[in-house]
């Protein structure tokens, strides 16, 4: 039950750091912003570990390091990068499609590399939440009018696609070692890696001058900031520790709520009006997370 809680927060915040990233991506290029967000979380899990006496060296297996460390740059340096230049082009509605990719992915890995098998009420919860997504999400009229770059919707499709694909793999493959460690260092460690692996391509990077400029203090992080913070240190967080306390396949089925809870913060946020289509969506998600939670 604790994991669920944790999935569910993490989809939460997840969303609610969705709305202000898609504002933030005006200024940042995907690159830049990705450091950004993944320096705030870097900083602020450093200074919670250090007020509730958190060792940063716990004595874990070279094991453990290397799979959290390539868990980072996978789920963090690659998922990101394409997630924001996904972003960039697609609009809310594309974006929210492509996302319904993250929930097969994760079965699919959870089964491959950990042997996992749904219930039945599992499989029907999971089916039902996708669907919710897909319903939501599919509308025709606003997947024209979201789209920025016509002519680039191709590009950010695919960098959507393996967005997800790097995302699920990157959590997937470290739940063994998040068994038995503690979440907070676990989490350290992948943005640490995460870290180091994107200031290593920005060293070498063409466009270095490009994106250390638009680190630069400015306005922008008004929105940056806030973003990061709730997506990157508190879902990220929730997100962990939902894959340390239940199996990937339950914690990845209640993660794709996040779309079902943007469609919600955009009505209650944004006063975006809630169609039939999206209520449907809702009633299904609603029916579907109950059903993998309590079957």
């Amino acid at each position: 039950m604790l994991g669920s809680v944790f999935a569910l927060c993490s989809a939460f915040f997840w969303a609610l750091a969705v709305i202000l990233f898609k504002k933030a991506g005006d200024t940042f290029s995907p690159i830049s912003l990705n450091i950004y967000k993944s320096v705030v979380a870097f900083a602020l899990i450093s200074i919670t570990m250090v007020l509730l006496n958190i060792p940063f060296f716990p004595g874990a297996e070279p094991r453990d390091w290397i799979l959290l460390a390539l868990s980072g740059f996978i789920g963090i340096t690659l998922a990101d990068i394409c997630f924001f230049t996904a972003l960039n082009h697609l609009g809310a509605g594309m974006v929210a499609v492509v996302e319904c990719l993250y929930l097969p992915n994760v079965l699919l890995f959870s089964f491959i590399l950990l042997g996992e098998r749904l219930s039945t009420g599992g499989i029907i919860g999971s089916m039902l939440v996708l669907s919710a997504v897909f319903v939501g999400s599919l509308s025709l009229k606003e997947l024209r009018s979201d789209t920025r770059n016509p002519g680039n919707v191709m590009h950010g499709i695919i960098a959507g696609i393996l967005a997800m694909v790097f995302l699920s793999l990157g959590i997937v493959m470290i739940k063994d070692v998040l068994e038995h460690s503690n979440v907070f260092w676990a989490t350290l460690v992948r943005v640490t890696s995460g870290c180091l692996s994107l200031f290593l391509i920005v060293l070498f990077h063409p466009k270095r001058k490009q994106y250390m400029a638009e680190l630069k203090y400015s306005r922008a992080w008004y929105t940056a900031l806030p973003a990061s913070v709730v997506g990157n240190y508190i879902a990220l967080l929730c997100w962990v520790a939902g894959m340390k306390f239940t199996t990937a396949s339950q914690a990845g089925t209640l993660n794709q709520m996040s779309t079902i809870f943007i469609f919600i913060m955009a009505a209650v946020i944004l006063k975006e009006k809630i169609t039939r289509q999206k209520l449907i969506a809702i009633c299904l998600a609603v029916t579907g997370a109950y059903m993998t939670i309590f079957t």
